[in-house]
């Protein structure tokens, strides 16, 4: 199978979840994982559209060993230069529970997901606490709640997780005395004073007629952070709309290095989701009916998506960014010139993406409506 992509999947469901006046933070990568492990118990109708929201065609045998080759790579290349880049995916299961011998080889082996028997019957919340751990466990302490009280069921026969870490070091920095506080313009007539960073460089920049696009190396590594900034202080949800996954291509394979004054605002940002909703729109609603067909999970034709719950952080400094996200789905029964200086001055909302450019994964995406 040719090396494997999540570009669709990562604009469409930027666009689907990006609220108007909010900051938003998600991980289409770990969303992906989680999915496809959900996808290597799916069959037939419910299989093709699990494969059609992630933006692929129904899968053949090599998929789940795409996803496997790809995140072995992406942790090889991304922990180089002191960078950190940690993935991580686990299967927690009612005990006695029968899996068909397929689906538990695959999640075992090629998504590298322990098998952990809890007992969600009799001791619903403490099997929600262990999962909560394991995932601030993987995620740094940065997603320590990714299920809230009461979200799991004693009905619930597994959950899948899947969680990733990023710390990443910029390759050229930010000098903290250069930090100071400015304005920042979250929409047209209203100013907020938040810290901006300051330095002068060469990086690799562009333009097209409505957006600045600025691309900061990690230290050592092809990870990079692009940022996206409109033209218009109101632009950005234009911007989004017109997102596509050629457009993205289009505007990363385009930039040059130039000399730029650059001034980002120090931020960090979170946001917490259930994607049911989005998902269904997306072409999976029949995941979490009476229609859905998980025959390859235990042979029979009595489970269904409960939910698909996500969690995400970035922090972005003077040193670096740290990035973390988490899925849980449960599942139940049925029931420009080069020597001249460019200004790049994101001092009102912008996209933003955290992508690997050897492969072309978009780890995390988001954008910055408010410091």
């Amino acid at each position: 199978m040719a090396p494997i992509t999540f570009t669709i999947f990562a604009v469409a469901a930027y666009r689907q979840l990006a609220p108007v006046d909010r900051n938003l933070i998600l991980s289409p990568f770990s969303i992906t994982a989680a999915l496809s492990m959900l996808l290597a118990g799916a069959r037939d109708q419910t299989a093709a559209a699990i494969a059609a929201t992630l933006g692929q065609t129904h899968p053949g045998a090599d998929y789940h060993q795409a996803i496997a080759a790809l995140a072995s790579e992406l942790a090889k290349q991304a922990n180089l230069g002191g960078n950190q880049l940690a993935i991580a995916n686990g299967l927690w299961i009612e005990q006695g529970f029968p899996l068909e011998s397929e689906f538990e080889t695959t999640v075992r082996t090629l998504y590298q997901a322990a098998l952990t028997p809890v007992d969600f019957r009799a001791h619903t919340e403490e099997a929600r606490r262990e999962i909560n751990s394991w995932t601030a466990q993987h995620t740094n302490g940065k997603i320590e709640h990714l299920f809230a009280p009461g979200s799991l069921a004693a009905d619930t026969r597994l959950v899948l997780t899947s969680a990733i870490y990023f710390y990443g070091k910029w390759g050229a920095p930010f000098d903290p005395k250069n930090t100071r506080p400015e304005p920042f313009h979250p929409g047209a007539g209203s100013t907020i004073d938040s810290p901006f960073m300051h330095q002068r460089g060469d990086f690799p920049y562009g333009e097209t007629p409505s957006a600045q696009i600025l691309e900061m190396k990690y230290q050592g590594t092809p990870l990079v952070f692009d940022f996206v900034l409109p033209n218009a202080i109101d632009g950005l949800a234009a911007l989004e709309q017109s997102m596509q996954p050629d457009t993205l291509s289009g505007w990363f394979g385009s930039l040059q290095n130039r000399r730029v004054e650059v001034a980002i605002p120090k931020f960090r940002a979170e946001s917490a989701f259930s994607l049911r909703d989005m998902l269904s729109r997306m072409g999976m609603q029949d995941a979490f009916t009476r229609a859905a067909n998980f025959t390859g999970i235990d042979g029979r034709r009595d489970l269904l998506v409960g939910d698909v719950m996500h969690k995400a952080y970035v922090d972005v400094s003077e040193e670096g960014t740290e990035a973390a996200a988490a899925t849980g789905i449960t599942v139940r029964p049925l029931a420009m010139r080069p020597h001249q200086n460019v200004v790049f001055r994101a001092d009102h909302p912008f996209a933003f993406f955290i992508r690997d450019t050897a492969s072309g994964t978009i780890l995390f995406e988001g954008r910055l409506a408010h410091p």
